[in-house]
C-alpha cells in the first residue's frame, strides 16, 4: 500500500515533533556543543536533524541519554559492541590494564595474544598488523597491494565505504544521474577537499553482478593492483554479498595475478572466522575493525605471508612498506580485543545468527501485513531496513529508498525506545534478549501503522 509523498512528510514532521519534545536536553546540549565543533558535530556517521540524543551512559543492551531516556541499542557503536555495553570480561580487563598503564613506547605481551588470536580464527591471515581505525586498515592494504605488486590501480564496488581516505571515497554514495552507466559506473569522487586524480587511479564496478564486474576487471587487468570488496556492504543497508559474486571475483583474482582483499571492519560479525569463513571464499588480505578493539578505537590487516613481509622492520635494509603509529597495539585496546574475542565462541556466534535471522523475519512480517513498500536486508547478526519495494541488492537499487520514509522510520523507532543508524541499519548484540527483538519489531509496527493508519484505511 503506497503513501503519497506529502502524507510520507506529514508522518515524519509529527515523528519530528514528537522526538523533540523529548529530548529538550540534547537540544540544549547540542545548541552548547555548535560554539566549539562545526555545527555541533565530529562525526558525521552519528549526526541526524535536528540534533543527536547526547549519551550518559550504557549498559548492556541499553543506552540512556541525557534527558533520562532509556533506549534498546540496535545500532551498537556502528556494529562495535558485538557483547553490548560495559560487557564484565570487558571492563576487568580494561581496569586491570590500566593499573598498570594506558600506553608505552614498546609492545607488550597483550599484542602478541591479540594477534594469535586473530591468525588463529580467520583463514587468509598468517600475519596481521594493528592500527587504530577501520580507515587506517584499509589505506595500508591497498598501500601494501600496490607495493607488492607494483601497480597502483584499485577496483571497488559502487556504493561501498571503504573509509576515509582518498584512494576509496569515490563512488560511495554517488548522484545515480553523475555516476553513469550502471554495468560500468564512472568513479564520483565522494566530498570537496580531494584531488581529481583520486579517480584516475580507481574503476568502480557494481556490486553483486559478477559479469560486469569482471568486464571491468578485466579490461584494466594489467593496471589492477587489488580489488577491495565488503562481503555484508555496510553502506547500502548490511546488504549480502551473493555467494557466487565472491566466489567469481576470487577466482578471477587468482587467474589475473590481482590481489583480493576483503573489507571485513563490518562483516567480520558473520561468524568466529569472518565472512570469509561465512562464505568460504579466502582473499589475499583481509581489513578489520569494530568489534576486535571491544569498544575502543581500533583497526588491523592482514593476510598473505609474502605480502605482509613488506613490513617487516627486521629484514636486511628494513622494511619494504613504512608503517608507524603511536597508538597501533596500545594497550588497553589490546586488552579490550583479547577480552572480546575470547567471549566469542562458535556458540555465541550461532546464537547471534539465530537472532538476526529471527528478527529480519519478524520484520518482513510486518512489512507483508500492513503491505508497506519496503523491505529488509542483512545476514548474520546484521540488518537494515529498506524504504523501497524494490529488492535491495546493489548501490542502484539502494538509491530508491525513500530518504523520507526511511527517516520518519527512525525517528519513530527513537521515539518507541530503540536506536537504530539514522539510516536504519542495525545489529543484534549478545546482551539481546528475544523479548527485546519482540518489543522492536511491535514498536516497528506501531510507527508504520501511525503512519498508513493516518489516512484511514
Amino acid at each position: 500500500m503506497r503513501m503519497a509523498k506529502q502524507e510520507i512528510s506529514d508522518s515524519l514532521r509529527a515523528e519530528r515533533a514528537r522526538y523533540v519534545g523529548l529530548n529538550g536536553g540534547s537540544s540544549a546540549k547540542h545548541e552548547e556543543a555548535k560554539r566549539w565543533l562545526p555545527g555541533g558535530d565530529t562525526r558525521n556517521s552519528i549526526f541526524w536533524g535536528p540534533f543527536p540524543i547526547y549519551v550518559s551512559r550504557a549498559e548492556g543492551s541499553k543506552i540512556v541519554d541525557v534527558d533520562g531516556n532509556e533506549r534498546v541499542d540496535f545500532i551498537n557503536n556502528m556494529t562495535t559492541l558485538i557483547l553490548g555495553h560495559r560487557h564484565p570480561a570487558v571492563i576487568d580487563a580494561l581496569r586491570e590494564q590500566l593499573e598498570r598503564g594506558v600506553s608505552y613506547p614498546a609492545p607488550t605481551p597483550l599484542v602478541v595474544e591479540w594477534g594469535e588470536l586473530m591468525c588463529e580464527r580467520v583463514p587468509s591471515l598468517d600475519k596481521v598488523r594493528f592500527v587504530n581505525s577501520g580507515t587506517e586498515a584499509t589505506l595500508n592494504a591497498i598501500r601494501a597491494a600496490r607495493a607488492f605488486s607494483g601497480k597502483t590501480m584499485l577496483a571497488k564496488c559502487e556504493g561501498a565505504y571503504h573509509g576515509n581516505h582518498d584512494a576509496v571515497q569515490i563512488s560511495v554514495t554517488p548522484d545515480v544521474g553523475l555516476a553513469g552507466d550502471g554495468e560500468s559506473p564512472d568513479a564520483v569522487l565522494m566530498t570537496r577537499g580531494m584531488t581529481p586524480r583520486s579517480a584516475d587511479e580507481i574503476v568502480i564496478m557494481p556490486y553483486n553482478d559478477l559479469e560486469n564486474a569482471e568486464q571491468v576487471i578485466r579490461t584494466h587487468a594489467d593496471e589492477l593492483a587489488a580489488v577491495i570488496v565488503e562481503p555484508i556492504n555496510g553502506q547500502c543497508g548490511m546488504v549480502p554479498a551473493e555467494p557466487e559474486f565472491l566466489e567469481g571475483l576470487r577466482r578471477l583474482t587468482s587467474d589475473l595475478g590481482i590481489l583480493l582483499i576483503f573489507d571485513e571492519v563490518i562483516a567480520f560479525r558473520a561468524s568466529r572466522g569472518g565472512a570469509q569463513e561465512y562464505y568460504g571464499v579466502t582473499p589475499d588480505l583481509t581489513c578489520f575493525g569494530k568489534v576486535i578493539g571491544g569498544g575502543l578505537p581500533v583497526g588491523a590487516f592482514g593476510g598473505r605471508q609474502d605480502v605482509m613481509s613488506m613490513w617487516d622492520p627486521s629484514q636486511s635494509g628494513g622494511p619494504q612498506v613504512s608503517h608507524a603509529g603511536t597508538f597501533n597495539g596500545n594497550p588497553m585496546t589490546a586488552a579490550a580485543g583479547v577480552a572480546t574475542l575470547r567471549e566469542l565462541s562458535v556458540d555465541v556466534y550461532e546464537d547471534l545468527g539465530k537472532k538476526g535471522d529471527y528478527l529480519r523475519q519478524k520484520l518482513r512480517d510486518v512489512i507483508a501485513e500492513i503491505e508497506a513498500p519496503m523491505g529488509v536486508t542483512g545476514a548474520a547478526s546484521l540488518f537494515g531496513i529498506q524504504a523501497t519495494p524494490e529488492a535491495v541488492r546493489d548501490y542502484r537499487s539502494y538509491a530508491t529508498n525513500d530518504s523520507d520514509l526511511l527517516e520518519m522510520v527512525f525517528m519513530g523507532m527513537m521515539n518507541e525506545g530503540y536506536l537504530l543508524s539514522s539510516k536504519c541499519a542495525g545489529n543484534v548484540s549478545a546482551a539481546h534478549s528475544y523479548a527485546e527483538l519482540d518489543g522492536f519489531v511491535e514498536a516497528f509496527g506501531r510507527v508504520l501503522e501511525r503512519a498508513w493508519g493516518s489516512r484511514g484505511s
